[in-house]
């Protein structure tokens, strides 16, 4: 009912994700290979060299400057090092045939300067960093790159065609509190060019532009923007931006067009699925809005089982897969009986299944707390789902999770003393990504909503409308405090669900 997923921070030094075991040695013998590395002054630098068998995708990192043993064969090597004394930055790759003892060598002083620029420049107050990421051209493993400051970045040429070059810049701002984020790349195929001297222009970039709010989360956040590959591997290298901002912030990002997955990590976690966007677009962001709340897929049955699906209870509205920090609880019950129970702690995956045992109604209720700093929004929240399912059909339930939306919130998610607060009530029915499970029809045949100004020991009964196809409700907020909401929807089947969050938004 409750998933999660773990994100790989970025790093200056970019290493492949794929670090799989060396499978067994190839029966052409045994040899050994050392790679020796040297800096822009000669002097050996340790690194680590990537190494891939193109017959028998035997995979590895080795360490410089002493022999490795390796089956013979022939072999992709990558690297990146810096210097001894540091600054200087080289990365370069080339093949390499192991039979008996091998030796060779990547020497920093054959690297050629990778000098990449944005035009126009976004001005003074920037850091502006370089990076270049050398690949195999087959999209095999052995890809290695590292970014430095700009004029200190150095790749080592290749004629080879089995490899080619990505390269990048970055540009963020020196002040913590304000300003955009630039990054600009490119890839250059059929070899490694004889240096860099790359101008990128900003009207080929996206704009990504991120409002990002305090109370569901707070303090301060990293903000994290992946790109998606897309097939070349090559081209994820450059293209990762990791900074951190105090919450509530605003500022813009602004880069190359395609699919990326953008995170906020402060004391808890909110981040989505990657994303297409354009060149020359402007797309709006807007991070950690009140109600973080219960949001997913419904549940479904599958050959005589019901899979809880994947309701998060505390779903950022723009970034749904996050709230890990949240422990609770999960029940089914049926005709008076407990089908299953279980409690989970934070980050746990729930992925249920139980065997229900007819044709009938069932209810399914999930609560959620998360333990945050006080003051902190959306701290509590639970679903209770009614419904009719039939074990030997694979359908997924009718049912709706309301998902709540203030109007009028200030960016730390505060509504005026004594206004009048209108939140929309969101009809959520997110389908499965299994095409073989049938997607009921359904229609809401009635809401009712209540609010909450002293944590749930009185509930008011809230006015509910519905105008332009959008439920709301009416929220009287007192002169200070916290509102919590709750609203149950019934369909025209009989089926209904009851949402609740407590300390949905403040009033200050």
């Amino acid at each position: 009912m409750r998933r999660t997923t773990t994100v790989a921070s970025a790093v200056t030094v970019l290493v492949p994700l794929l670090l799989a075991g060396a499978p067994a040695a190839s029966a052409a013998g045994k040899g050994s290979l050392t790679v020796t590395t040297l800096d822009r002054g000669g002097k050996p630098v340790y690194a680590q060299v990537a190494v891939y068998n193109t017959k028998t995708n035997d995979f590895r990192y080795i360490e410089s400057n002493k022999a490795a043993s390796l089956p013979n064969g022939s072999y992709e090597l990558v690297t990146s090092f810096t210097d001894a004394a540091g600054g200087h930055a080289t990365v370069g790759g080339h093949s390499v045939t192991v039979s008996g003892a091998t030796k060779t060598t990547f020497d920093a002083r054959q690297g050629r300067p990778v000098n990449v620029s944005l035009s126009p420049g976004p001005g003074s107050g920037y850091d502006h960093t370089v990076s270049a990421y050398v690949c195999a051209a087959d999209n095999g493993p052995a890809s290695m790159g590292i970014s430095a400051e700009a004029g200190d970045l150095y790749v080592i040429p290749s004629s080879s065609k089995a490899y080619e070059l990505s390269y990048g810049t970055a540009y963020q701002p020196r002040s913590t509190t304000g300003g955009d984020f630039w990054l600009a790349s490119a890839t250059h195929k059929g070899g490694v060019p004889s240096g860099v001297s790359a101008t990128l222009k900003q009207s080929g970039l996206t704009t990504l532009k991120v409002s990002a709010r305090s109370g569901p989360d707070s303090g301060q956040a990293m903000f994290s923007f992946d790109y998606s590959s897309d097939g070349d591997s090559c081209s994820w290298g450059p293209n990762t931006l990791q900074f951190q901002r105090d919450l509530p912030n605003s500022f813009s990002a602004h880069l190359p067009p395609g699919q990326w997955s953008v995170g906020q990590h402060g004391h808890d976690f909110a981040y989505d699925g990657a994303h297409t966007y354009a060149a020359g677009k402007t797309t709006s962001l807007p991070l950690g809005r009140a109600v973080w709340g219960p949001g997913g897929r419904l549940p479904n049955t599958w050959y005589k089982q019901l899979y809880f699906g994947s309701i998060n209870p505390f779903a950022d509205p723009t970034l749904p897969a996050g709230g890990i920090l949240a422990g609770g609880s999960v029940k089914l019950t049926h005709a008076g009986r407990t089908l299953y129970s279980h409690t989970y702690s934070p980050s746990q995956e729930i992925d249920a299944h139980p065997v229900i045992p007819g044709a009938g109604w069932y209810t399914l209720t999930q609560t959620g707390h998360r333990s945050l700093p006080s003051g902190s929004l959306s701290t509590t929240s639970s679903l209770s789902l009614h419904f009719y399912a039939d074990p030997a059909k694979n359908q997924q339930i009718r049912d709706y999770i309301t998902r709540f939306s203030p109007g009028a919130l200030d960016s730390r998610n505060q509504a005026a003393p004594g206004s009048t607060t209108t939140v929309v009530l969101g009809m959520q029915r997110n389908g499965t990504d299994d095409s073989t499970v049938q997607q009921l029809p359904d229609a809401v045949k009635s809401v009712q909503a209540w609010y909450t100004t002293d944590n749930g020991a009185t509930w008011h009964a809230a006015a509910v409308k519905l105008s332009g196809g959008k439920w709301t409700m009416a929220v009287h907020n007192p002169a200070s405090g916290r509102v919590g909401l709750r609203s149950t929807v019934t369909d025209t089947h009989g089926d209904s669900s009851t949402t609740t969050v407590y300390n949905a938004y403040a009033v200050s």
